[in-house]
């Protein structure tokens, strides 16, 4: 029993790790019969680099765990969604239609108003299900011209941030994030191109209309319209998938680069939330003896004092060792130094902290 617990928990740990790589272009895994996303650990395709392109991805340096070990290598290989369901060719729609017509009927006609009947609601059902697909893909084609701005001013943004490590990150970020948007437009358009291909094919009931006409003409477009359909709706899955990343990446872009700072530069006095935090220095690099003397009515044997300041404030390294000899807190304090990304490099605050 605990050697079952085990290989399940195994399993999913082993799925949770792949389908985080499977939202990396580097090291990418991924399953075909999924068309690039990651439902299970069967037949997992492990790639060095993948590029998405719409209705095909692209995969350099890729092994695929199945068929013939000599074949499970490839320096290039491309998946087609065409190549998980390719659609009825005209050969076997002809050979559907020829046996549809062969089918034998009882004297009254019942048997062929039945297939009517069951041809037009399988028919109105699929019908359905692709309108529904076209307003999702109408809604997403609105969002993405007003998302296009927003990554206009993520651009703006991050150029402003000159050079550092948060900055690469955040460069990472966008370029993952830009990847995921292309990968969008694309799609969408992709999407248009099957929209536009979904005719009702009853030609040869015009040339010569009667009942049984009319019911072959129905079912053959009901077969073509499934196959239409399963490429619509892999369509949106990818649309969805690859909007909801890029979204979330832009999101932690937005609130890294404005959001945060705008929340770091606020003042003083906002700052000071609670009558446990203490503003030595403030952000003009001006030394306050009331807050020092604040501080140290506040002080008691049950108090840990912590003195926050940037990594690159020797100011305020020296004033909170000042603060630490004059106060005698060396058993009593603790010092947290942050980046100057993520702090006002000028401001030295001291919080006292209940000890329970």
């Amino acid at each position: 029993m605990e050697e079952q617990h085990c290989t399940s928990f195994g399993y999913k740990f082993s799925l949770f790790v792949y389908r985080l790589l499977n939202h990396l272009p580097v090291f990418h895994a991924s399953q075909d019969n999924s068309f690039d996303s990651v439902n299970s650990l069967a037949e997992l395709r492990l790639s060095l680099l993948s590029l998405p392109w719409g209705d095909k991805h692209i995969y350099l340096f890729t092994y695929i765990h199945k068929g013939n070990i000599k074949e499970r290598f490839n320096l290039l290989s491309i998946l087609r969604i065409s190549d998980i369901k390719s659609p009825r060719s005209k050969k076997e729609l002809d050979q559907l239609e020829a046996d549809f017509l062969g089918l034998e009927d009882d004297t009254g006609g019942s048997k062929s108003k039945l297939r009517m009947e069951f041809l037009k609601h399988k028919s109105a059902e699929c019908q359905n299900s692709i309108n529904t697909l076209n307003n999702k893909v109408n809604s997403y084609i609105a969002i993405a011209l007003v998302y296009t701005g927003l990554f206009a001013f993520l651009f703006q943004s991050i150029l402003e941030l000159g050079f550092s490590l948060f900055s690469v990150l955040m460069w990472l970020a966008f370029g993952l994030s830009s990847i995921s948007l292309i990968n969008v437009l694309v799609l969408l358009r992709r999407y248009l191109q099957v929209k536009g291909t979904l005719k009702s094919r009853f030609g040869s009931f015009k040339g010569s209309p009667d009942f049984k006409q009319l019911a072959k003409s129905i079912y053959i477009d009901w077969l073509t319209s499934q196959d239409e359909q399963w490429e619509a709706a892999t369509l949106v899955k990818n649309i969805e998938k690859y909007f909801i990343r890029s979204v979330f990446l832009s999101s932690f872009i937005l609130f890294s680069t404005v959001l945060l700072p705008f929340i770091q530069q606020v003042s003083p006095n906002t700052i000071k939330a609670t009558n446990d935090e203490f503003i030595l220095i403030d952000k003009e690099g001006k030394f306050s003896p009331q807050e020092l003397l604040s501080l140290s009515k506040t002080i008691t044997s049950d108090n840990t004092i912590i003195f926050v300041y940037s990594s690159s404030n020797p100011s305020g390294n020296a004033s909170a060792n000042f603060v630490i000899t004059a106060l005698n807190l060396s058993k009593q304090s603790s010092v947290i130094k942050i980046s100057d990304e993520l702090f006002d490099p000028k401001l030295l605050i001291a919080t006292v902290k209940e000890e329970k």
